[in-house]
């Protein structure tokens, strides 16, 4: 709702994704009770994520050996549903298929980078585009594209039509 965007249907991908880091933290996303580096934990996971330390939290958050890369691989489907601008969030279906393991998750864009910006308006202008990132090459030549939004359109992620 604070957000300078309509409300859509991408608030319920946004939504999802706070509701993976909960599921992975096992713990609400903000406990005020911690020390601020681990206040808001969509924030310290992407810390974790940017320093390469996604195994070692997960050891923290009391995650098994065996789930571990299910765990990784929720992380980074989170990521991509809070991103900040909704057009970056992918369709719920596409958000199956990464979670199921059909499609490779690609490497997220930081969503929490207008948090870091001191002027506003600098923010404003700023506008990341999904062309940092390539898609493995094994998959998109397997999927046929149905593009209804940048990151569907860029990774070429099929979407179910019924």
């Amino acid at each position: 709702m604070w957000m300078p965007y309509p409300i859509t249907h991408k608030c319920d991908v946004y939504s999802f994704g706070m509701l993976l880091f909960e599921i992975i933290g096992k713990r609400k996303n903000l406990d005020v009770s911690l020390p601020e580096s681990q206040e808001w934990f969509p924030m310290l996971v992407w810390n974790k994520f940017d320093h390469g330390e996604l195994g070692e939290l997960s050891i923290v958050c009391g995650i098994e050996e065996k789930h571990r890369e299910t765990a990784e691989r929720m992380m980074k489907v989170a990521f991509w549903c809070v991103q900040y601008r909704p057009d970056s969030r992918p369709l719920m279906s596409a958000v199956v298929k990464m979670l199921e393991g059909a499609v490779e998750v690609p490497t997220p864009l930081n969503p929490f980078q207008h948090l870091l910006v001191v002027n506003p308006r600098d923010n404003a202008n700023s506008n990341p585009t999904l062309t940092d990132s390539t898609f493995d090459s094994e998959y998109s030549s397997q999927m046929s594209f149905v593009g209804a939004t940048p990151v569907t359109r860029k990774y070429e992620i099929e979407i179910a039509c019924t």
